[in-house]
């Protein structure tokens, strides 16, 4: 669809965090205007008119909503409630005790009121809440926010008793609205038990935008107040005990499998195997953490030591999931007399594996959405000084006999996980983490907000060395999980575990903390304040570098909006007006029209007239479509110098399904081969028996190339060849940005397989004896699955036309089978050589 400009006369949305369905209309997803709107008869939705919703009707609709509850029954029904272990429960009610009933019951009789026989309304509880930052304040504040969020509207007294609403009813998008302001106000104020309402309305979307990691974070902060049931709570939604739990199935494998003596090694690509390797420190703490600085994150430098002595200890996050898997190993070790070692991995690497347990969710439409982190309070630019330090602190820990000491020497990544030979040090993640560390040093770094798709984890984009933006990938850890794990490296009392440059070389250890401290260093004095780190790090200067941020204007704390093309890394400041809305869901904005030309095929599945009305899948043609009556636009002759297939040899048929380099033309009318395995053989054989690739390149302006099969088509179901994410990747090349990096790569294969899905019914994909995994689905395609079963078979590097065919036979296949071929693509070959 054209893409339009906003309207300037609508009245913009006050607050970025508001709900999708409280801002736009349910019908045609405009901005609302903030007072003319009409509600649907469940108060849930809003139309921009009665036109609209007379045409839209709400589908789900509940009805006209509930006026009365009783309170103790719904509570007792959360689901929060059945997380929270019984002594956290108990610990809960003598908290709400000291920090609501006791301060309302003060604030109450400073009022004049009767006490216990005073009867009061909710509006009158928030009226309270906004009258001053007081204990009392903080409990009239999280108290009304409850009401709201419960919709318990009518009077109250001091014995939690709620009288019916009388008539005061409110809508319920109006409601939750008035809880998250509560609740907000009074967890600011520093209420843990406001902390924990407000995070489950941020998991929930109540009065907000769904957001699980702002959620993460404002239970950690109740963690940190040391609030009860907190830690329980976040542990059900936070991503380290699911990665320590990952690990129960492999040693379930090793009970059925594995003999007396031998030795398995676990581990995976996250924080939570780096939390396993030093699982020596964290059952010498006991599963705990000395006591942080605060309940927030400061982002100073140079702070004075401080004497926790008196402070309660911090809980670990996944603490109790680790127990239990240390326990289950020690005892496999007494008992069969298994052993188990833990290996950490750095992102990008096992990517198959990890490819395997995501899901095709489709990407938010709303997800464009970044912020400027905190200023860095000091320079941690990284000098050759500094890298033969670090190197000369690993090599001393590398050859003891504890995981963890040997962890920075034998970390596998991305470049040596195919090696034989894993230990040593990176020298391409060194200089990926000095081009990170150079740019947050010059705030030329914006994170995202929201998961850029889901389960793939949040974006950051920073300024390169060649100046260049680039766009990587994290984990969506909450700042807490981020801090437990910097927390047990700084108690392993090993300096070169808390330096920049090692935690810079994994983005889903570095984007966490910069995202909350804006350095390396505040965050490890903010979890580690008891330490004197000038003594044992050494002194930190601080950041002098003059600041160039990504776009002019930017400074820390200020919210930008990314181009919704994906691959397209230009920013606007959040409430400009230069990029255009889409004229059809006015929801994704982009920076120009060709912008929005290259993101449609992935657009138009989630643009939509109403959030009812889903457009199909269109981007992929079924066989027998007009795409397989096209006519050929090429030629299929066999060019010098490019890879061609053996078939049909009745003399010497170990040959068939060789890949052969074509040669000379001979007096007789055979094409001499040279074959890429056998020793390089020799052959002269006939043209009639040998399969031409069928990739073509045409060439456009500016050196960019577009590759096409015989019928000129970037998606062909007769041909079995999908195009599209190598010509995305050929575009970035010459856009000038550094398409050969793991990201790059990454994002391009993630962002196009996340907008296809398998038809209801379709079978996942079925293997044939004889013939590789990436050939699953092409039983109707024999030609072509004899071509690919060759190429996959080859070891050797193959021509450019040969590379690229590979890739493009697998991912028209990915689209149509299980996840299992998505990791298949070799994209990053193709990358290589382009």
């Amino acid at each position: 669809m054209p893409p339009r400009r906003s309207n300037d006369n609508k009245k913009k949305v006050k607050s970025r965090d508001r709900n999708a369905k409280a801002t736009c209309c349910q019908g045609c997803s405009k901005q609302l205007d903030k007072d003319n709107f009409v509600y649907c008869v469940c108060t849930q939705v809003r139309f921009c008119s009665s036109s609209c919703q007379k045409n839209h009707p709400h589908n789900g609709c509940t009805g006209t909503p509930e006026t009365e509850f009783d309170m103790r029954t719904m509570l007792r029904n959360l689901p929060e409630e059945e997380r929270v272990s019984r002594e956290s429960r108990n610990a809960r009610d003598v908290e709400t005790r000291e920090t609501v009933q006791k301060p309302l019951m003060a604030y109450v009789l400073s009022k004049g009121m009767q006490g216990l026989n005073s009867r009061f309304s909710v509006w009158d509880l928030a009226k309270w809440a906004d009258e001053g930052d007081g204990p009392g304040n903080q409990a009239c504040a999280f108290i009304a926010g409850s009401r709201f969020r419960h919709r318990l509207l009518g009077e109250t007294g001091l014995d939690g008793a709620v009288s019916n609403n009388g008539g005061h009813d409110i809508p319920v998008l109006e409601s939750q609205e008035l809880a998250f302001k509560y609740f907000e106000r009074a967890a600011k104020l520093g209420h843990g038990l406001a902390m924990q309402s407000l995070g489950t309305c941020f998991d929930d979307g109540v009065g907000v935008k769904s957001n699980r990691r702002r959620c993460n974070q404002w239970l950690w902060r109740s963690v940190l107040t040391q609030s009860a049931g907190a830690i329980e709570l976040l542990d059900c939604r936070a991503l380290l005990p699911i990665e320590i739990r990952a690990n129960e199935d492999t040693l379930e494998q090793a009970m059925r499998m594995m003999l007396p003596g031998q030795m398995m090694q676990l581990g995976g690509p996250n924080l939570g195997a780096l939390l396993l390797v030093f699982h020596d420190v964290i059952q010498r703490e006991n599963f705990s953490l000395p006591p942080f600085a605060g309940n927030r994150a400061t982002g100073t430098v140079n702070n004075p030591v401080r004497q926790m002595l008196c402070r309660p200890r911090t809980p670990l996050i996944g603490g109790k999931s680790a127990k239990e898997l240390l326990d289950k190993i020690q005892m496999l070790r007494r008992q069969l007399g298994l052993d188990f070692t833990f290996a950490y991995l750095r992102r990008g690497a096992a990517k198959q594996a990890t490819f395997q347990t995501r899901g095709a969710d489709p990407r938010a439409i709303d997800n464009q959405i970044f912020f400027a982190p905190p200023f860095a309070a000091c320079d941690e630019r990284v000098t050759d000084e500094i890298i033969d330090k670090w190197h000369d602190q690993s090599m001393r820990l590398a050859y003891s006999q504890s995981d963890s000491s040997r962890c920075a020497y034998f970390t596998v990544c991305v470049h040596n996980e195919t090696s034989q030979d894993k230990s040593g040090f990176c020298k391409n993640c060194e200089a990926d983490a000095i081009e990170r560390l150079d740019a947050i040093a010059k705030g030329e770094v914006v994170l995202s907000i929201d998961e850029d798709l889901p389960h793939r984890g949040q974006a950051a984009i920073f300024r390169g060395k060649n100046g260049a933006l680039k766009i990587e990938t994290w984990k969506t850890y909450a700042g807490g999980e981020a801090e437990c794990v910097l927390a047990t490296l700084a108690a392993s009392g090993m300096p070169s575990y808390v330096s920049p440059l090692f935690i810079a070389q994994d983005p889903n250890f570095l984007w966490p903390i910069i995202a909350d401290h804006g350095s390396v260093r505040a965050a490890v004095e903010f979890v580690a304040p008891h330490v004197d780190w000038n003594h044992k790090i050494g002194a930190v200067k601080e950041n002098e570098q003059v600041q160039a941020p990504i776009i002019p204007g930017c400074r820390p704390g200020k919210y930008l909006r990314k181009c919704g093309n994906g691959f397209c890394s230009n920013l606007e400041h959040y409430r400009s007006e230069t990029f255009q809305y889409c004229s059809r869901c006015n929801r994704r904005k982009y920076c120009s029209v060709e912008c929005q030309r290259v993101d449609w095929p992935l657009h138009k599945i989630e643009c939509m007239v109403n959030t009812s009305e889903i457009v199909a899948n269109l981007r992929l043609n079924d066989p027998g479509s007009v795409a397989a009556a096209m006519p050929s636009k090429y030629e299929l002759k066999l060019e010098r110098g490019e890879d061609c297939v053996v078939y049909g040899l009745k003399g010497k048929p170990h040959y068939n399904g060789k890949v052969g380099v074509v040669g000379e033309l001979t007096e007789d009318g055979r094409i001499v081969v040279t074959l890429r395995c056998d020793g390089g053989n020799v052959l002269s054989i006939k043209p009639s028996n040998l399969y031409c690739i069928r990739v073509f390149c045409r060439k456009r302006k500016k050196k960019s190339r577009v590759f096409e099969c015989l019928h000129g088509l970037e998606v062909c179901p007769d041909c079995y060849l999908d195009f599209t994410t190598i010509n995305r990747l050929a575009k970035l090349k010459y856009d000038g940005q550094d398409m050969t990096s793991a990201a790059a790569i990454e994002q391009c294969e993630e962002m196009y397989f996340s907008s296809s899905s398998l038809e209801p019914g379709e079978s996942s994909y079925s293997l044939h004896e004889g013939w590789p995994m990436e050939c699953a689905g092409m039983a109707d395609h024999p030609q072509q699955r004899f071509i690919l079963k060759a190429l996959v078979e080859v070891k050797c590097p193959m021509s450019l036309l040969a590379t690229v065919a590979r890739t493009a036979f697998i991912t028209y296949g990915g689209t149509r089978t299980d996840l299992v071929l998505r990791g298949c693509t070799k994209l990053g070959d193709v990358a290589q050589m382009l």
